[in-house]
């Protein structure tokens, strides 16, 4: 998934002054404090901005318009006018939420460092969409009062990590309060990162939420033991996201455990496909999560569309 144009033109313009040689070590610092369970969130000096803005920036961007795009799969007549981010950095969701919905009209995004609302601020002066140039900016933790107001989308990407499990489930449920559509929960695709989402997905369908995505049900959980839910979003890497890196290939993969509910509820797949397909000669075995549980299945050229379907499917697809 593709930066656009204007956003990838003024990330390039403000991390232009720094070195190659010192936003490749920054990068790399960057990498294990975003991966890693912690607590609190990373104080960043004007170099390590410039890192993440290069390298997960576009991860960030990438993994929410994946998911965007399953939850328009399953939520046919989704219509987002209006968005509420929380711990929003340079302000990625904004620019994820009005591509894949060009209709919104109203965005408000809450960040507690002053430097990300700026940098967030000079990004949004590139763009042409009048939602994303006339955001409303509040500087503020996910952890105090957040806005009164109600959004029709609620997003919450690698913040809940930094929160202790009181703050966690306090932070999600005031979320969920100004919600009157759809709430986006991402955490690292780690087992803690999916941990945490496991535990909220459980006390919002107490309360009634709506399952969307990935889930196929709303029953109990059935990942256990070593095994988590977890997905992959490949993105290319450009010239200088691979030199940040050392990294030889074109692409990276970012791994992410998600949850998004609504408030109607919607039309649930058969299945989610839960590791990548082992395609053969005649057959495709699959991973799954359904109804009636985790599952192995194989699918073979005997059973027709199904088969078809199997073998363009990837890891994290519906079936």
């Amino acid at each position: 998934m593709q930066l656009p144009q204007a956003l990838a033109a003024a990330v390039q313009e403000i991390t232009s002054s720094f070195s190659g040689s010192d936003l490749t070590c920054a990068a790399s610092e960057l990498t294990g404090a975003y991966r890693g369970q912690r607590r609190g969130r990373p104080q960043l000096d004007d170099l390590h901005r410039a890192a993440y803005l290069v390298t997960r920036l576009p991860a960030t961007y990438a993994v929410l318009a994946r998911i965007l795009h399953e939850c328009r799969q399953t939520f046919f007549q989704l219509q987002i006018d209006s968005l509420l981010d929380l711990g929003s950095g340079p302000g990625t969701a904004l620019w994820a939420t009005a591509a894949a919905f060009p209709e919104l009209k109203q965005a408000t995004l809450l960040e507690n460092s002053s430097p990300w609302i700026e940098i967030g601020k000079r990004l949004a002066a590139s763009s042409n969409h009048a939602a994303i140039r006339g955001t409303d900016w509040k500087l503020g933790s996910v952890t105090d009062q957040l806005p009164k107001e109600s959004f029709d989308l609620v997003t919450i990407l690698y913040v809940l990590n930094e929160l202790n499990t009181e703050q966690r489930l306090s932070t999600v449920e005031a979320a969920w309060q100004r919600t009157t559509k759809l709430l986006v929960i991402v955490e690292p695709g780690t087992p803690a990162g999916f941990l945490n989402i496991r535990a909220l997905r459980k006390v919002l369908i107490v309360k009634s939420a709506n399952i969307v995505a990935p889930c196929p049900h709303s029953l109990e959980c059935p990942m256990s033991g070593n095994n988590w839910c977890h997905f992959a979003e490949r993105l290319p890497r450009g010239q200088e996201h691979r030199l940040l890196k050392n990294a030889t290939l074109g692409y990276e993969d970012e791994k992410y455990s998600y949850v998004a509910f609504s408030r109607e509820p919607v039309s649930l797949p058969d299945a989610r496909i839960l590791r990548h397909p082992r395609k053969h000669s005649g057959h495709v075995e699959l991973e799954l999560c359904t109804v009636g549980g985790l599952k192995s299945e194989t699918v073979s050229r005997k059973q027709g569309a199904l088969y078809k379907r199997a073998r363009k499917a990837e890891w994290g697809d519906n079936l």
